[in-house]
């Protein structure tokens, strides 16, 4: 892995196009336009850690506020689908 003040000594992008027809073949470790390090991990590790120590205490209030049994309303029963109104049956 190449340290940083090496990659600063290198041509740039535009000194390159610029000047001279030559191309150089980088590795895919210098390639790289970051350097994978500990203290992105220990950032994004600590950012989840964070979330979750702040989401269970709300996660125990939420649960103490709801109620034991939640209430089911108790709705009237449809009407049946032939609303036609009944005719008496007439004898001749």
């Amino acid at each position: 892995m190449a340290n940083p003040s090496e990659l600063q000594n290198k041509p740039s992008d535009r000194d390159r196009q610029a000047g001279s027809e030559h191309t150089e073949t980088l590795t895919a470790t210098e390639a790289r336009q970051g350097f994978r390090g500990r203290r992105v991990l220990i950032v994004l590790l600590g950012g989840i850690i964070l979330a979750m120590l702040a989401w269970i205490p709300v996660e125990w209030w939420g649960n103490s506020m709801a109620p034991e049994q939640p209430q089911v309303q108790q709705t009237a029963p449809s009407p049946a689908t032939n609303n036609a109104p009944a005719q008496p049956a007439t004898q001749p």
